[in-house]
Order: C-alpha cells, then structure tokens, then sequence
C-alpha cells in the first residue's frame, strides 16, 4: 500500500468503528422496539382474557365486577402507557437508522478515497518503471549504435 492510502487507514478504520458502534446500537434499539411490542401483545391479550372472563360470568358478584373493571381499567392505562413507549421506541430507532446511514456513508466515501489513492500511487509506481525501463531500453539503444558495448566486435 502506498504511503498516502496508509495514512488515511487510521481515518478509515475510526470511520468504520463509528459505522459498527451506531449499528450496534441500533441492533439494540430495535430488540428493545420488538420487546416492547411483544409487551403490549400480551396486555392486549390479558385484557381480552379477563374481558372474555368477564362476559362469561352471569352471576358476578358487585364487588368482583368492581374489581374487574378497576383491573380492566390499569389494563388499559397499561396499554396507552405501552404504546406510548413503543411510538418513544420507534422515533429512536428512525433516529439511530439515520444515524447508522450517515456513519455509513462517511465510511464508504473515506473507504473509496483509500482505494482512489492506492489505485493512483499504484499508477504512477507503475508509469515510473515503465519510464525507467524505456529510459534503459533507449540507452541501450543508442550505446548499440555507437558501438560502446563492451564485448562488441567492432
């Protein structure tokens, strides 16, 4: 690798660390968006447990049914609570999506100068020989000429 690619690999590989951290942290945001969308499954299932219960029951007794309803009630509290959390959820992994792109890109464009000027420094490594051997070709050449080859019958 040539000098002026090297020097960028440290830039590139702290690009590629912000990349991967904001991945991760993303990875973590939407485990906990599913977690918490798992959560508000089983409220919505429980509350339709107990309202089904509830239903089912004829002959309730006031205070039971006073109960019920109180419970159904936090239930419910619980649910808004839990979508609430989900929606807090949702903004932040949208957040930390976007995040993740831009640390992405920042990566990717650095990664290609890299790769530019590696590719550039490679060419003109590669010009200079071509130069040097046509320098020595045209040297021989012209020594033939001349005759001041040694050995050379002349």
């Amino acid at each position: 690798m040539s000098k002026g690619a090297e020097r960028l690999r440290p830039v590139e590989r702290l690009t590629d660390q912000r990349k991967e951290q904001a991945a991760s942290q993303l990875a973590r945001a939407e485990g906990e968006l599913r977690r918490g969308e798992a959560r508000l499954e089983e409220i919505l299932e429980m509350r339709q447990e107990y309202r089904r219960q509830l239903t089912q029951d004829n002959a309730i007794e006031a205070a039971r049914l006073r109960d019920f309803n109180a419970f159904l009630t936090r239930l419910d509290e619980a649910i808004v609570q839990q979508r609430q959390q989900i929606a807090q959820q949702q903004r932040r992994v949208t957040q930390l999506h976007k995040e993740w792109l831009r640390r992405w890109g920042e990566h990717r464009t650095i990664e290609k100068v890299v790769e530019r000027r590696a590719e550039a420094e490679q060419a003109a490594a590669e010009r200079r020989e071509r130069q040097e051997s046509d320098e020595v070709a045209r040297m021989l050449y012209q020594a033939i000429q001349r005759g001041d080859l040694p050995g050379q019958g002349g």
